[in-house]
């Protein structure tokens, strides 16, 4: 067994094939990443549902993509 980065491989184990794990592990680094606020800089800025993009400390809210948002 190989062993290397594959954290957010945890719960698929060897099922599926390799390149549905290589993009759902590209999906969900890009979501689990850390953002900055667009309007206060801090970063607590994530995702409260699918295409909706809040930042817990200023409130700010913006509809994005559903797993990254562009601003």
């Amino acid at each position: 067994m190989a062993k290397g980065k594959s954290a957010s491989l945890k719960g698929l184990g060897q099922k599926y094939g390799l390149k549905p794990r290589k993009k759902y592990t590209s999906v969900h680094r890009q979501l689990k990443a850390q953002r900055k606020c667009p309007e206060c800089g801090s970063e607590k800025f994530g995702r409260e549902a699918v295409g909706i993009w809040i930042c817990k400390k200023c409130n700010f809210k913006v509809a994005g993509l559903a797993y990254d948002v562009k601003l």
